[in-house]
């Protein structure tokens, strides 16, 4: 990762997880990059732990301090849809984002905020970002 790198969007994203059978979900603090000569388009995400992360002033931690970097690359990305039937927290709006690997189920309080972003940033060139619509990706994935 590039220092000179910044980030187009920073925040607090909740993530889903299942441990043991049971959904449950984490706060983190998710940075979304563009692609450029210093690395791919990609939203990273540490746990925040008790404490939290603030703003700028904590992204200078390390890694221990911030527990596991989590690397979504998102020209794997395959759709970013809104999950509307799904509980989360308080105050927030889910949204599924599919990559070829698993699909991330993520929670923000302003989720169009985030999904508008990994939408343009995902799939270049298809316009205007609309979320939900699969017609974006027809074209791209389509010549399978």
């Amino acid at each position: 990762m590039d220092p000179l790198e910044t980030p187009i969007k920073d925040g607090i994203l909740y993530q889903q997880h299942v441990k043991f059978g049971k959904k449950c979900w984490r706060k983190v603090w998710a940075l979304l990059y563009a692609g450029g000569p210093s690395g791919v388009a990609r939203l990273e995400s540490w746990e925040v732990r008790d404490g939290g992360l603030g703003a700028a002033g904590d992204r200078s931690a390390g890694p221990g301090r911030r527990g596991e970097r989590r690397v979504i690359r998102l020209a794997d990305c395959v759709s970013v849809l809104p999950a509307d039937g799904e509980s989360c927290p308080r105050d927030t709006g889910a949204f599924l984002l599919t990559t070829t690997e698993r699909s991330h189920l993520l929670a923000a309080q302003h989720r169009q905020a985030w999904m508008g972003p990994i939408c343009q940033l995902a799939f270049p060139g298809t316009g205007e970002a609309s979320s939900g619509s699969t017609d974006a990706q027809s074209p791209k994935r389509g010549l399978v």
